[in-house]
């Protein structure tokens, strides 16, 4: 996995965040907090973030993009689709810093500290979960990268 902050300048980041803030919705009770549909990154509110990341995601193409909005909630531990090769979320607003966790091994949790407005990029097939975290309002931005064919 790997870390990368300052994606976004202050100005940028609000104004994707007030753009997020009228997507985000509740999409039933298997979802936690408010998410979009998968297709965020099909909208022109998010080519700024898209044209400062895709050095990050070369030789992927996305294939969901969604945003989260929660307050305290949590995600079960997960893995992605087989399809997908590589997640990557990005931290719109984390007051707390709180990144997701990582199952290593049986034994071995790896908490990560994502601070807002920073990338972070990870194997989908790396078992996952979004802890549950202190109320306060978090917005991220997670994306599912398949990997493009080489000739």
């Amino acid at each position: 996995m790997k870390l990368h902050k300052d994606i976004l300048n202050n100005k940028e980041r609000l104004e994707l965040l007030r753009f997020v803030k009228t997507k985000v919705m509740n999409l039933g009770d298997t979802f936690p907090g408010l998410q979009t549909k998968p297709n965020l990154h099909t909208y022109k509110e998010m080519n700024v973030l898209l044209d400062r990341t895709k050095k990050y995601y070369a030789g992927y193409i996305i294939d969901k993009c969604w945003a989260n909005y929660s307050i305290g909630d949590y995600l079960s531990w997960h893995t992605h689709p087989n399809h997908v090769s590589q997640s990557m979320v990005y931290f719109l607003q984390n007051p707390n810093n709180m990144g997701p966790f990582f199952k290593e091994n049986k034994l071995r949790i790896r908490v990560t500290r994502c601070p807002e407005n920073s990338l972070i990029l990870f194997s989908a097939q790396l078992q996952h979960s979004v802890p549950c975290h202190l109320e306060a309002e978090r917005y991220s931005i997670a994306f599912d990268l398949v990997a493009t064919k080489s000739d």
